[in-house]
């Protein structure tokens, strides 16, 4: 009976591991891709402040500010999230996770999940900003 027990145990156990990874390289897999979307629009927050400077608008006008705090907040969820997932370490290096028992795993998912979020809030500052200058510009 106790044998069974064990079996079912670590059976368990293997599966919910196997779950937290799934669910760490989901997060990861979406962080990377808000990312990278991101990265592309970098260069509109450069040519619209560019073009509002043009226009005469000063830099320490809303639009220019809106443009200055969403290219900051950028690199600052960038430099975190290098310094919190190197890219040799897990999870970026996905065959890793064996090595690392549930709880890493779970502390590894809480960590995606907060740079998820923040990741989702620099893209809010992007949209806000670029719609704001494109905006103004039209005018």
């Amino acid at each position: 009976m106790r044998l069974i027990f064990l079996y079912v145990f670590v059976f368990i156990s293997c599966e919910t591991k196997v779950d937290t990874h799934q669910s760490n390289m989901e997060l990861l897999d979406d962080v990377v891709k808000i990312h990278d979307e991101l990265m592309v629009k970098m260069k509109d927050l450069k040519s619209l402040k560019n073009e509002l400077a043009q226009d005469g608008v000063e830099p320490d006008n809303k639009l220019i500010l809106e443009l200055d705090n969403a290219r900051s907040s950028m690199m600052k969820f960038m430099k975190k999230f290098s310094e919190d997932f190197q890219f040799d370490k897990y999870p970026m290096d996905r065959d890793s996770y064996q090595d690392i028992d549930e709880k890493g795993l779970s502390i590894v998912n809480d960590k995606l999940k907060s740079q998820k979020k923040i990741v989702l809030e620099v893209s809010d500052l992007f949209e806000t900003s670029i719609t704001n200058a494109h905006s103004a510009i039209k005018k």
